[in-house]
């Protein structure tokens, strides 16, 4: 035979838990991001931002502008490159970058 007890509905309900500050490398990582994200909010056609690193590393920049473009709303046209240390954002294809080739005739 089972024991039987009850409970309150708010017995069952767990704690919140206590919101955590974010670490002094995400802050540094969402301030580069909103950097971005305004620079990419300006580009208009025929312009190219050009992103230079300072003081991260490629492979950072890299990946911080990947969450950049696919959380905006216009990621289904814009285009993205690193070619020799520099990310270019555009919205047309970036020439040079890798993608898809033009059939020759």
């Amino acid at each position: 035979m089972a024991r039987i007890k009850f409970v309150s509905v708010a017995d069952l309900v767990s704690p919140k838990l206590k919101e955590r500050q974010p670490s002094p490398r995400q802050l540094a990582a969402m301030k580069h991001e909103s950097e971005y994200e305004k620079a990419i909010a300006r580009l208009t056609s025929g312009k190219v931002a050009v992103f230079e690193p300072t003081d991260e590393k490629i492979s950072t920049l890299r990946t911080s502008l990947a969450r950049v473009v696919a959380r905006n709303e216009r990621s289904s046209v814009l285009h993205y490159a690193i070619k020799g240390g520099v990310a270019y954002v555009g919205l047309e294809p970036i020439p040079g970058a890798r993608g898809v080739r033009k059939k020759r005739d």
